[in-house]
């Protein structure tokens, strides 16, 4: 797998696109990937927007600063003004800069799940989506077209992965590093749905044998830019082999009474593979797991 991830981040480098013009405006960098499509970071994390001939996209108003200084590039580059405001899913970290919106002249876009979360929230700060989708919704830009996929809670209940047609890439805001397949970076796994992860990696498969799609951005800013969507099945394979470990330690005896492992008695060798490995952390991913077998959370 070692020698499968140097080839990989070597795909990224020679992958549909050459040259990126970047720009940085404040705390914000600013990569054009092709006319259409313009991927902010601000160093922490990262996001794109889409721009038609009369209209611009923004998946995911990260905080007010960012937002701010993606209208001005907006302007400074003569790109229209965003009218739709995408909601990658219902963690406040990537909504803050809603507020700049309004919901009158914006269209906020989200998954019907997050709903749950939006309908009854008292934060200021977040402005609250006027339109909900279930499984799939679409906005035409003329020279693009951009597809909202769900299939089902992954990270947290309403994650939702965005398609850009025309140029071929996925936008993949949690769970999957363009770095290559790794330990998440939080191994308590707040937001983790353990029961449909599987069915969510399967779906999104499917759309990218159906598309032929190659590539995709994650939502971390300390990321490649591009990744293979070999990585997306390798991820895959990570949480199948967390979740088969996790039940043949429950078969074999080595679960106490608190869920946790003896890891000890463990091959680990094949966890070791991949990026962020961290034995600590191991403990914690198969206790979730193990948390989940028993009890069904």
């Amino acid at each position: 797998m070692v020698q499968r991830m140097k080839v990989l981040k070597i795909f990224t480098l020679i992958s549909l696109f050459f040259q990126l013009n970047v720009t940085q405006a404040g705390n914000v960098s600013f990569s054009s990937l092709n006319d259409q499509i313009t991927l902010f970071n601000n160093g922490k994390e990262q996001s794109l927007i889409i721009s038609g001939n009369s209209e611009s996209v923004l998946i995911d108003p990260i905080n007010k600063s960012s937002t701010e200084e993606v209208e001005n590039y907006l302007r400074q580059n003569k790109k229209p003004v965003i009218t739709n405001v995408i909601y990658s899913h219902s963690h406040w970290d990537r909504l803050l800069g809603s507020t700049l919106f309004d919901t009158k002249t914006h269209k906020i876009i989200a998954q019907s799940a997050c709903e749950l979360y939006f309908a009854k929230s008292n934060n200021i700060n977040i402005k609250k989506p006027n339109l909900y989708f279930k499984k799939q919704y679409n906005i035409n830009l003329e020279e693009e077209q951009v597809v909202l996929h769900y299939f089902g809670p992954s990270h947290g209940e309403c994650m939702v992965v965005i398609e850009m047609v025309r140029a071929k890439i996925l936008f993949i805001p949690e769970l999957v590093s363009t770095n290559g397949a790794s330990f998440p970076k939080d191994p308590t796994l707040p937001f983790l749905r353990p029961a449909t992860l599987e069915l969510f990696f399967s779906g999104l498969e499917e759309l990218i044998e159906e598309k032929k799609i190659e590539s995709f951005i994650s939502g971390y800013g300390d990321d490649e830019i591009y990744g293979s969507v070999k990585i997306i099945s390798e991820q895959k394979q990570f949480w199948q082999l967390i979740h088969l470990t996790a039940k043949e330690a429950e078969e074999n005896g080595l679960v106490d009474i608190n869920n946790f492992i003896d890891v000890e008695k463990l091959d680990l060798e094949k966890f070791s593979e991949y990026n962020n490995f961290n034995k600590a952390d191991l403990i914690n991913i198969l206790r979730r797991y193990t948390s989940f077998l028993n009890m069904g959370r």
